[in-house]
């Protein structure tokens, strides 16, 4: 019978070790769990390198359920780093870590932000198929980060794969208009009316090519209404005032047939649209808070 090298035999003990025991937090180093580094667990453990894998997976899970705290849900994140460093391939361990890493501190005000997209840009670089990372990097993208421009290009992207939701194309217009790109965004709803198969489809996009002037257009007023404001101090009482004043030469026609005309937050609105062309907002409820777009303010509505 073949014996096994002593190198082999202490890395199997050492593993079947490491995979009974209970998993235990970890010292710290600094602000970061005292954890292994990758390659070192490569060579010793090579030939079981999927079971340590999995064993720092059931880690980082351990750890989800055990966090209380913003340093504890960050540590969430080494965890996931290194497992994902022994299986780059390893797609579900990017999408549970960066949903799990942010904490609320307090309304719209969220930590590990930053460590939750970089786990899931990883994942886009070593999974560049898994959809959901895709999504869920928008979503740091829009609602933490507000990088709208960014979030549109990937959820454009994923708006040209077979099967995907009609409503994709939508928002990926909505976030380039948010984002200011009005030439992309308009681009992209005129590729989507002129390539609608049916009537439904082809007059909400021609809407959403007028919705996309339109907010260009406010966009323009709200410039000239903060150029207002600065100079003098105030707000103009009437959008009227700030073309009397020269900060606007002239009020721009509604590609929806409205009139424009300025709401109590100091912003310009449009009396054919309830919404601007906004993502969302946080509004507080008797039941708790929910997500909704930001409507019109009539103070002066025609």
């Amino acid at each position: 019978m073949r014996k096994l090298p002593i190198v082999l035999l202490a890395a199997g003990l050492a593993l079947v070790f490491v995979l009974s025991s209970r998993p235990l937090p970890p010292p710290h180093l600094g602000d970061r769990p005292f954890l292994p580094r990758a390659g070192f667990l490569k060579v010793l453990f090579k030939a079981q390198l999927g079971l340590v894998a999995d064993y720092f997976w059931v880690m980082t899970i351990n750890r989800v359920g055990s966090a209380r705290s913003v340093s504890e849900y960050r540590d969430i994140y080494y965890y996931a780093d290194l497992t994902t460093d022994l299986d780059p391939r390893f797609s579900k361990v990017y999408t549970f870590a960066g949903i799990t890493i942010p904490i609320q501190l307090e309304r719209e005000e969220y930590a590990n932000v930053a460590l939750s997209s970089r786990i899931l840009r990883k994942g886009l670089a070593n999974t560049p198929e898994d959809k959901r990372i895709h999504f869920q990097l928008a979503y740091n993208l829009i609602f933490f980060e507000h990088r709208y421009q960014e979030a549109a290009a990937l959820i454009e992207e994923l708006s040209r794969e077979p099967g995907a939701p009609e409503w994709y194309s939508g928002l990926a217009t909505r976030l380039y208009a948010q984002a200011g790109d009005f030439d992309t965004s308009l681009g992209l709803a005129q590729m989507m009316r002129d390539s609608a198969e049916d009537d439904e489809t082809r007059a909400h996009y021609e809407r959403r090519v007028n919705e996309i002037l339109q907010e260009q257009a406010l966009q323009q007023v709200d410039k000239a209404i903060q150029a207002y404001k600065t100079r003098t101090g105030a707000l103009p009482g009437n959008l009227e005032a700030v073309v009397a004043a020269g900060d606007l030469r002239e009020l721009p026609a509604d590609p929806l047939g409205g009139q424009l005309f300025l709401g109590q937050d100091g912003r310009a609105y449009s009396s054919a649209a309830r919404f601007r062309l906004e993502l969302i907002y946080n509004e507080k409820t008797a039941d708790g808070e929910r997500l909704v777009p930001k409507p019109m303010d009539s103070k002066n509505a025609p």
